[in-house]
Order: structure tokens, then C-alpha cells, then sequence
């Protein structure tokens, strides 16, 4: 079977996705990385900076890994993996000032930086994985000042029964301050007016 841990880059999928694999005694497959080393792409984007999936190949991939273990799924569209091996996705979401600071610590370039800040304040991971999966199989969960080993306890939490909360989303734009939100689109403005490089 497949657990999915979703999320845009930098809210903690890879980290959070590990601990769970190891906990429950799965394997941990990062997709980008698999895509890069299987040849699992059709395509080069450029302009987006990112290779283009073969998502048959991908999804006949993860139907035989998940035969014979426990998969722990790390993309920001883990709703690629075969619906019915998939027993959750949890999408992983962080409040998009401390999005804008990790990524541009990175050193991304601000257009790439504010296409993820966009895509966390529009919820785009979670509207994804509802789209393909149906909303009683994508979980939310908060990141934010949390250490990955409390973000994986929850997700094991639920995994093992607890009751999630149905019906509710993370939606930054009533959580956050008038001033915060302003702040975001002021940056949001300026990477996209900005040439790329």
C-alpha cells in the first residue's frame, strides 16, 4: 500500500516522509529523485525548470513496489500514485511567510520562490490530491513551528484511527493578517514582474 506525504517544496515532505517510512517499517521513495534516476519523464520545461513525468511509467513503478511493502510516497503531487493502492495522502502546509523565508534561503530564484508561495496560499497540493483522490482520503496538516517527528507522530496518529476533522482546510487567506496577506502579494507582484533569469 501507499501513504502519501504532499506538500510544496519546503513545508517538510522529505524529512516527515522518512521518519514515517522508518517508523512503520516502509521504504521511503522520493519521486523527484525516482523520476531522475529511472528516466521516468517525456520532457524538459525550461520556463518552469522541471522535467516533465511519465506518469504511466511512474504509476506501473509504484503498483510493483507497493506489492510487497509499505510505501511512504514524497512528492508534491503524491496523487500520482494508483488510487487503489493509495491509503492516505497527507498534505503537508506552512504558513507562507516562513514558506518565503526557507525557500528564499535557499537562494531559488524569486519567480520559482513566489510560484510556491502562490500555490501554498491557494492550498494547490490539497485541491490536487481532492481532485484525483476524493476529500476522505487527503489529510492536512500543519507544519508550522512543528519538528518533523511531532508532524509524523500525527500522521501516524491518524494512519493508526484517530479521528480527522471532515470538511475542514487550511486556508491562509482568514488565517494570516490583513497586513501579512499584503505582504505575500506585494512579493507575489514582484516575482512575476521580474525577468527571469
Amino acid at each position: 500500500m501507499i501513504i502519501g506525504v504532499s506538500g510544496t517544496p519546503g513545508t517538510g515532505k522529505s524529512t516527515v516522509a522518512a521518519i514515517v517510512a522508518r517508523r512503520l517499517g516502509g521504504v521511503h521513495i522520493d519521486l523527484s529523485r525516482l523520476v531522475l534516476e529511472k528516466g521516468f519523464y517525456v520532457d524538459y520545461d525550461r520556463e518552469r525548470g522541471s522535467y516533465v513525468v511519465d506518469e504511466e511509467r511512474v504509476r506501473r513503478y509504484l503498483s510493483e513496489e507497493a506489492r510487497s511493502r509499505l510505501v511512504v510516497l514524497d512528492s508534491h503531487y503524491a496523487e500520482i500514485a494508483p488510487r487503489e493502492l493509495v491509503i492516505k495522502v497527507f498534505v503537508l502546509r506552512l504558513n507562507p511567510l516562513k514558506l518565503l523565508d526557507r525557500l528564499l534561503s535557499r537562494g531559488w530564484p524569486l519567480r520559482k520562490v513566489v510560484e510556491n508561495i502562490e500555490a501554498e496560499l491557494l492550498g494547490v497540493c490539497t485541491r490536487n490530491a481532492v481532485d484525483e483522490l476524493g476529500p476522505d482520503m487527503v489529510v492536512e496538516v500543519d507544519t508550522t513551528g512543528r519538528s518533523a517527528e511531532e508532524v509524523a507522530d500525527e500522521i501516524i496518529a491518524v494512519l493508526r484511527g484517530r479521528p480527522v476533522p471532515t470538511g475542514t482546510r487550511i486556508d491562509w487567506t482568514t488565517i494570516l493578517r490583513p497586513d501579512e496577506l499584503y505582504r505575500l502579494l506585494e512579493t507575489i507582484e514582484l516575482g512575476y514582474s521580474t525577468p527571469q533569469m
